[in-house]
């Protein structure tokens, strides 16, 4: 057995591939690397594809064109040892014999660690805190008191893999958890411990909302002028999922109010540019886009494609796998 590694920037080369991972590899396959460091395209693939059993790939690796996918005559798995997988393949890769995994669990787990920590400093005010001691002002009073997570409701707005981490990592602190899923059923709800319930519903009783939907033609826009004017006085709403799912332009009339505070690591346009409105809102904190940037879990990644790659070989259920019902509701980047 043969396998290509598809990664070709040294950085992301040292994230996410373990000594461990490659180990692992090593006792069940030839390993050949794409140059590294250069530049290397689907063109590039398609050339040497014929010669591979399998395929790990990640973030910048070649797409899977046609041209590769014809010239792919032992291809039987392809590892994403990243997100979504839309990047790298569209659909008609379920019409070749080719298994299909992502690290997408890797992911989940950074991105609901970083919601938790958004949903912290917000509900804990620490950014005027902290603002406020940068010029010299102890602003501490007995009569002072924040939100803090406990005794909150909670409204999750999305179900998968990180809304469930959310959930568990949420369990200490004796909160309310509200969950709006179109996939989530009563008996999933009520193995997790939480309440389903309706958009208006969630929103209108929530302290803190956090948006966990992928993006697809029926999540955009999900919170428009509408939905944000019935959030509660005082509430916070975090977003580390995909910045189209809330109306920008409604959302920024509505903060300028300030009735809530918005926690945000992702944006229309990124880079954010230094000028943009949400950057002076003293009722907004935003983060680069860093929520899956957890070191031990991206250097689980290549880890993970391995693992099911060698339970695919075994004939055992594999846990990252990419049907073509899984591939309809990814978010495209």
């Amino acid at each position: 057995m043969r396998t290509l590694i598809a990664i070709a920037n040294p950085d992301l080369r040292k994230l996410v591939i373990s000594e461990r991972a490659i180990a692992a590899l090593t006792e069940v396959s030839e390993i050949d690397w794409v140059p590294l460091g250069e530049s290397y395209t689907s063109e590039d693939l398609a050339r040497d594809i014929p010669a591979y059993d399998a395929c790990i790939t990640s973030w910048r690796s070649p797409k899977f064109t046609q041209e590769v996918l014809e010239k792919a005559v032992r291809l039987k798995f392809i590892g994403h040892a990243a997100g979504t997988v839309i990047p790298i393949v569209d659909e008609s890769v379920f019409q070749k014999p080719v298994t299909i995994v992502n690290a997408n669990s890797a992911l989940s787990k950074s991105t609901a660690e970083g919601t938790v920590m958004m949903m912290m400093l917000a509900a804990w005010n620490c950014m005027p805190y902290i603002k406020s001691l940068q010029e010299g002002k102890w602003s501490q009073s007995s009569q002072e008191a924040v939100m803090g997570l406990s005794g909150t409701t909670v409204g999750l707005i999305g179900y998968g893999e990180i809304s469930s981490e959310v959930i568990r990592l949420l369990a200490p602190y004796q909160m309310k958890i509200l969950l709006h899923s179109r996939y989530c059923t009563e008996a999933a709800a009520a193995e997790l411990g939480v309440q389903l319930c309706g958009l208006d519903e969630l929103l209108q009783q929530s302290d803190i909302i956090s948006l966990h939907s992928t993006l697809t033609s029926s999540s955009s826009g999900i919170l428009g002028a509408r939905e944000l004017s019935i959030i509660r006085d005082g509430a916070v709403l975090i977003n580390t999922a995909r910045a189209p799912l809330i109306d920008e332009q409604a959302l920024i009339d509505e903060l300028r109010k300030g009735r809530f505070t918005a926690a945000l690591d992702v944006f229309y346009q990124e880079p954010l540019g230094k000028d943009h409105e949400l950057l002076r809102l003293s009722n907004v904190i935003c983060t680069p886009h860093i929520a899956g940037f957890n070191r031990h879990w991206r250097s689980q990644q290549v880890e993970m494609v391995v693992r099911d790659l060698l339970r695919l070989l075994k004939g055992e259920p594999l846990h990252g796998e990419i049907t073509l019902d899984k591939y309809r509701r990814l978010t495209p980047r």
